[in-house]
């Protein structure tokens, strides 16, 4: 049986984002002009829904968020986002997903930033919980976590129990600071599956006590690394700058096409 499907124009039909998605009554598409956008987007149990700029193959809707931890939080949904660059100048973190299936095509997640007092801190780019992610040629660049008095994670991208690909796309300059610990400024994943392709990891670093992992962090997760370059990437006082691995190393495979170099204080550590 046909649904149907919605299409919805921001702001000619309705002023905000948030507005459209309240309206959203089957499967539908929120096509958004151009212009910066002050406010949150909460994507929670509604329908399959895509949200895409009104030119196609071309960035110009900026959202900046408004006072929630995540600019973009999305539950129990399906949301594939196009040509959206998410700018939260340091206040939030840009994008939650838990038990959903996340697309992002052309976007842009730079200058987003998580920091606080607890003890765990996680996630600047996106942290995403049981769910299955799909980043293709889009831009995670300048994300950092500061956390003083505990442990970060994730400064571009946070997996846990996750199917995650990365395709064509560059994690570049994000950085996690740490009183504790510190793992993966590019990549964390954790029980997670990774298929990472034709991407560029570089220029992310830690700054913690301990750190492991500032390019990708994989523990107890299977990976295919395949025609990527990870480097640059540094890890102050840490180990497995460009690639660290805890547990099922077997899992992981660098494919030869892939280069890990020139990170510092090393390239990669695999641990039982």
């Amino acid at each position: 049986m046909d649904v149907g499907h919605d299409v919805l124009l921001v702001p000619a039909q309705y002023p905000t984002i948030g507005d459209a998605v309240r309206a959203l009554q089957r499967p539908s598409t929120i096509m958004v002009s151009s212009g910066v956008y002050a406010e949150d987007v909460v994507l929670v149990d509604v329908p399959d829904v895509v949200i895409s700029t009104t030119h196609f193959g071309r960035r110009g809707v900026v959202l900046v968020g408004d006072a929630a931890e995540s600019v973009v939080r999305a539950e129990n949904t399906s949301v594939y986002l196009s040509g959206i660059e998410i700018r939260s100048n340091g206040r939030a973190r840009a994008i939650s997903a838990t038990r959903t299936k996340m697309a992002l095509q052309e976007c842009v997640l730079a200058g987003n930033r998580v920091r606080g007092d607890d003890d765990l801190l996680e996630g600047a780019g996106m942290w995403c919980v049981d769910s299955a992610v799909r980043i293709q040629k889009s831009m995670l660049i300048g994300n950092s976590i500061e956390a003083p008095k505990g442990e970060a994670r994730g400064g571009a991208l946070h997996c846990t129990d996750c199917k995650v690909e990365i395709a064509g796309c560059t994690l570049q300059a994000n950085t996690l600071h740490a009183g504790a610990g510190a793992k993966g400024a590019g990549v964390y994943l954790a029980r997670s599956r990774l298929r990472l392709w034709r991407s560029r990891v570089t220029d992310n670093a830690l700054f913690a006590a301990s750190g492991e992992g500032a390019g990708v962090y994989c523990e107890d997760s299977a990976a295919q690394l395949g025609g990527s370059v990870i480097t640059g990437n540094s890890a102050h006082s840490g180990v497995g700058a460009g690639l660290y691995v805890r547990g099922a190393t077997g899992e992981v495979a660098v494919h030869g096409n892939t280069v890990v170099r020139q990170n510092y204080p090393d390239d990669q550590l695999f641990q039982q």
